[in-house]
């Protein structure tokens, strides 16, 4: 009986008989390799070469890291600043594998993270640039267990361009000084989602910050919210589709 490979990390499993005075080699290499990658190892990860979506890979045996990026421990993306979904390998149709993923996404400006169960499966929560996430997947459904907005909540972005998308757990320093900005919330926020802004010029009584609020409510109304207070600085929360975003404070 030939090895086979186990279902969630692609492990070498030995056959009966198989092997004789080499299965040692092959035990070492599965714990080296496959087991401590899939326990404590942190996979780099560049997306500036390749576009989205990308394909983890999922090679059987104790290949390199490279080869089997699905049982990692953690990966942190990088060199990407247009938006990523990362597809995990279908173990069949409309299934993934069980796993558990930290993410870390360096990437800039509008360089979300999306994990997502094969071509067609479910998609996991964005990760904003910055942002840091546990996820968990049973193969059918995404699981945010911790993280997901900037890097422990203290990461302040700044943007001074007219328009800009912000994402879910980010702090922003809005600098008006040269012109008006008008600033795009995300499409399916989660309840709960909290997102800061600040003036940080003082400018916004006479360059105005406007928040168009995608579809949902900002101020209690689906227009464009606009801000004109000089030096205002305030955070909104998603309260769902009905009463959308709402400050936390007046």
């Amino acid at each position: 009986m030939t090895s086979t490979y186990s279902t969630r990390l692609k492990a070498e499993l030995i056959g009966s008989g198989e092997q004789a005075n080499a299965w040692g080699n092959t035990t070492n290499n599965t714990f080296s390799r496959t087991f401590e990658e899939a326990i404590s190892n942190v996979y780099e990860k560049s997306l500036g070469s390749v576009s989205s979506p990308y394909d983890l890979t999922n090679s059987d045996g104790p290949v390199t890291e490279a080869n089997n990026e699905m049982r990692q421990a953690a990966i942190r993306f990088s060199g990407h600043t247009t938006a990523f979904v990362i597809r995990q390998p279908q173990a069949n149709v409309g299934n993934g594998y069980e796993r558990i993923y930290t993410i870390i996404n360096d990437g800039t400006d509008n360089g979300t993270i999306q994990l997502k169960l094969g071509t067609g499966g479910n998609t996991s929560d964005i990760i904003p640039p910055g942002g840091r996430a546990i996820l968990a997947t049973n193969g059918t459904d995404w699981y945010t267990i911790a993280g997901g907005g900037s890097v422990s909540g203290s990461t302040w972005r700044s943007i001074t361009a007219s328009t800009d998308n912000v994402f879910s757990g980010e702090k922003i320093f809005v600098d008006t000084t040269s012109n008006t900005i008008t600033l795009t919330l995300p499409a399916a926020p989660a309840v709960g989602d909290e997102i800061t802004f600040l003036d940080k010029a003082d400018t916004f009584d006479s360059n105005a910050l406007t928040i168009n609020p995608n579809g949902k409510k900002i101020f209690g109304a689906t227009a464009n919210g606009t801000v004109s207070t000089e030096g205002a600085a305030f955070t909104v929360v998603f309260t769902g589709d009905t009463n959308g975003w709402k400050l936390t404070e007046k």
